[in-house]
């Protein structure tokens, strides 16, 4: 076989390998708005959030939130969210379940883990995007769920 041939062998090897590395990095990267919010524009307004500190530990709390202007300024705080894959399980310090309910569709749970670490399930979809944990590699202000609970 001639030198050019093993020239445009390897250059297609290289391609290949340089797409997946592409395909893999833009898979391990996604945003809240994508994960929650677009899949919620179709179902309505958020009618509430139930949040959950420290479920099942000794100092659990929960509180059931039905006003809308304020659903709408904690979700406001999540949707410019920037997420990353991660494979690092991190559950030291609090932790905040936040399910939002809506009327005609999908009910999301959000756990938070201090400081920067989220899992987002969605009940009606299997999607291999939910059910994950996800670092949070943006700005984020978790004290806000802190100080629902003073």
């Amino acid at each position: 076989m001639s030198k050019r041939f093993w020239y445009v062998f390897l250059a297609i090897c290289v391609l290949i390998l340089l797409s997946a590395t592409a395909y893999s990095a833009s898979q391990n990267r996604t945003s809240f708005k994508e994960l929650v919010l677009d899949q919620l524009k179709e179902s309505g307004a958020i009618r509430e959030l139930d949040i959950v500190r420290n479920q099942n530990r000794p100092n659990e709390q929960q509180m059931k939130m039905t006003d809308q202007a304020e659903i709408d300024r904690i979700v406001n705080g999540f949707s410019e969210l920037k997420l990353r894959k991660n494979s690092v399980r991190d559950h030291s310090g609090d932790e905040f379940e936040i399910r939002l309910s809506t009327e005609y569709g999908p009910t999301f749970t959000i756990v938070v883990y201090s400081p920067d670490h989220i899992l987002i399930y969605n009940h009606s979809s299997k999607h291999k995007r939910y059910g994950k944990e996800y670092k949070i590699v943006s700005d984020f202000a978790s004290g806000v769920f802190e100080s629902l609970f003073r």
